[in-house]
C-alpha cells in the first residue's frame, strides 16, 4: 500500500464537534501501523456507523427485506470495526463511500449470514434501526448505487449542519441558527420579513447573516468531505458531486 504519513493526523478525535477523526484514512493507516487506543477505536466506530444508513438504503433498492438488510448491516459493521479487516484495508480510489460500498458487497459475497451476534471485545456494537424510515429507502427510479449515494449526501449535509450547529450555540448563537437554517438552501427567502421581526434584526442585517452563515457552512461542510478522501484535489469533486444530488431531490 502505498501512503505517505506526512499525510496523516495524529489525533484520532479531532474534527468539527470533536466527533470524526481528522480524515478516514489518516485513521486507517495509524491502525494498520499498530496504533491501539480506545479513543482511535470510538472514533473510527463513530465514522463507520456514520454510514450505515446509506448502506441500508443500498441494500433494501437491491430488494433485501427491511430485516435481512438490517442483519447484513449488524454483520457488516461486526467486520468492518474488526482488526482483522482494517489491517486488509486498500484505501483505491480514495473516496471513503466508494471503499464502504465495495467492502460491503465483498463480505457479502464471502461471509453472508442472514442473522449475525454482533459482539467486538465483549462490547455489543449498537446501531439504530428503529430511527430508520424503511419506505423512505426505497426511492422511486434509482438504482441500488444512485440510492446509495443520495443517502451518503443526505448523511454528510446532516453531519455538517449538526457540526455548525454546535459551533454556533457554543458562540451564543443557538436560536439565530435555529432561525436562518432553512435560509441555508435559499428555499425560505420569502421569510426574511418574518425572521427579521422574530429575531429583531433589519432584513439587511438578516441576509447578512444568511450570506456568513452560508459561508460557515460551506467550510464545515468542506471539513466533514475532506475527512473522507485521501486528496485535497478530491474534495471540490466531492463537493459538487454532493450538492448536484441534493438538488435533485435526494
Amino acid at each position: 500500500m502505498n501512503h505517505r504519513k506526512d499525510e496523516t493526523n495524529t489525533d484520532a478525535t479531532s474534527g468539527a464537534g470533536g466527533n470524526f477523526p481528522a480524515t478516514a484514512w489518516s485513521m486507517v493507516f495509524q491502525m494498520q501501523e499498530g496504533a491501539d487506543s480506545d479513543a482511535m477505536d470510538r472514533a473510527w466506530e463513530r465514522l463507520a456507523r456514520a454510514y450505515w444508513q446509506p448502506l441500508y438504503a443500498f441494500l433494501r433498492r437491491r430488494g433485501a427485506e427491511h430485516h435481512a438488510a438490517c442483519d447484513d448491516v449488524q454483520g457488516f459493521f461486526a467486520y468492518l470495526l474488526s482488526r482483522a479487516f482494517i489491517r486488509r484495508i486498500e484505501p483505491g480510489d480514495g473516496l471513503f463511500r466508494s471503499f464502504l460500498l465495495r467492502a460491503l458487497l465483498n463480505w457479502r459475497a464471502d461471509q453472508y449470514r442472514a442473522s449475525v451476534t454482533l459482539k467486538r471485545g465483549g462490547r455489543q456494537t449498537l446501531i439504530p434501526f428503529d430511527e430508520l424510515d424503511e419506505d423512505e429507502a426505497m426511492q422511486d427510479g434509482c438504482t441500488p448505487e444512485e440510492t446509495y449515494d443520495c443517502r451518503w449526501a443526505r448523511t454528510v449535509y446532516d453531519i455538517a449542519l449538526a457540526a455548525l450547529e454546535e459551533r454556533l450555540t457554543a458562540r451564543g448563537r443557538g436560536g439565530q441558527f435555529l432561525k436562518l437554517r432553512g435560509l441555508l438552501t435559499g428555499q425560505e427567502v420569502a421569510r426574511y420579513q418574518e425572521i427579521a421581526t422574530e429575531l429583531g434584526m433589519t432584513i439587511s442585517a438578516v441576509k447578512q447573516a444568511a450570506t456568513e452563515l452560508r459561508r460557515e457552512f460551506g467550510v464545515v461542510l468542506r471539513g466533514e468531505i475532506r475527512k473522507t478522501v485521501v486528496a485535497e484535489s478530491q474534495v471540490d469533486g466531492e463537493i459538487r458531486y454532493l450538492l448536484g444530488l441534493l438538488s435533485k431531490g435526494c
